[in-house]
């Protein structure tokens, strides 16, 4: 190798430690979606219930599992020093921790009033 050639490390576990919440994230969000389209035609029946359920399942294992793996993946991006991959992994945090926020906010402050 010349010189001039850079060469640009890849970490293959850093890309599928951040990918992983991101893709429950995603799946929740279509999931939600979806459930919004059925929840009238249904009427609020098994199959808005199931595909809510799964919905917040995704986004249940984006909480903390998926918290856990994004740091898992930031640092190993930030040892290869791939800057990309170390951003993305930041923001899935700090999604991760808004996502905390508002189920806190919908059990504690909504769900008394109940």
């Amino acid at each position: 190798m010349s010189e001039n050639q850079v060469v640009k490390r890849t970490d293959k576990p850093a890309k599928v430690f951040l990918t992983i919440p991101l893709i429950f994230f995603a799946l929740g969000v279509i999931f939600f979606i979806c459930g919004c389209i059925l929840e009238q035609p249904t009427s609020r029946g098994v199959i808005y219930t199931l595909i809510i359920l799964a919905a917040f399942g995704c986004w249940g294992l984006d909480l903390l599992p998926g918290a856990i793996f994004a740091f898992i993946g930031m640092f190993r991006a930030l040892r290869a020093k791939m800057i990309g991959f170390f951003i993305l992994g930041i923001i899935e945090v700090a999604f991760s921790m808004l996502l905390l926020v508002a189920l806190f906010v919908i059990i504690f402050v909504t769900g008394p009033s109940v």
